[in-house]
């Protein structure tokens, strides 16, 4: 680790306020795109955001160095959104929305499926799903480290990852199918 992280991070453990400004000009960004992904709106972000920065301010002398700092701070603001959306709608209880319309997704594109939209639509699925997906798709979690974050079996953490591909895969090819116009006979 170079000398002005160190340097930087000393201040933090010190309860330095202009360090930890610092630090959180330098992360926010990345954090609040993983905050982005787990919320169901930006302002839910926010607040996912602030709270993972008072963790990581308080917990910051647990990092000893041995890894990447921004590996430290995703894997504690995972934690802290987990956490968050535990206490909102414990993700324990497996919902059934296998007959969650596609309808019920209110965000259509107007002419691309691009980065914003997808998210978009991600942000729609059901906490539970929403979460799973996250960590394993984005996160790259086992089924295995699931399953023991949330406090769930490894098979509920397969099916409830299934469904929320399923369900994914439902919207995006029906908003591909309103906004793709079909390919001419005779082109």
């Amino acid at each position: 680790m170079d000398a002005p992280l160190n340097s930087l991070l000393a201040a933090c453990r010190r309860g330095n306020a202009g360090a930890q400004h610092r630090l959180f000009e330098q992360y926010q960004s990345m954090l609040f795109a993983v905050c982005l992904r787990y919320a169901r709106d930006r302002p839910e972000a926010q607040d996912m955001l602030q709270e993972s920065f008072l963790v990581i301010f308080r917990d910051i002398a647990q990092y000893r160095g041995d890894g990447a700092l921004d590996a430290w701070l995703r894997r504690v603001t995972v934690r802290v959104v987990l956490q968050m959306l535990r206490r909102k709608n414990p993700l324990r209880s497996a919902e059934n929305y296998d007959d969650l319309p596609p309808e019920a997704f209110d965000f259509i594109p107007d002419t691309e499926l691009n980065s914003e939209a997808i998210l978009h639509l991600v942000q729609q699925l059901p906490p539970g799903y929403r979460a799973v997906f996250n960590l394993h798709c984005m996160e790259s979690w086992s089924y295995a480290e699931i399953a023991a974050e949330l406090g769930i079996s490894e098979s509920g953490v397969r099916s409830q990852y299934a469904r929320a591909c399923r369900q994914l895969r439902s919207v995006v090819e029906n908003v591909l199918a309103t906004t793709v116009p079909p390919a001419s006979a005779g082109a």
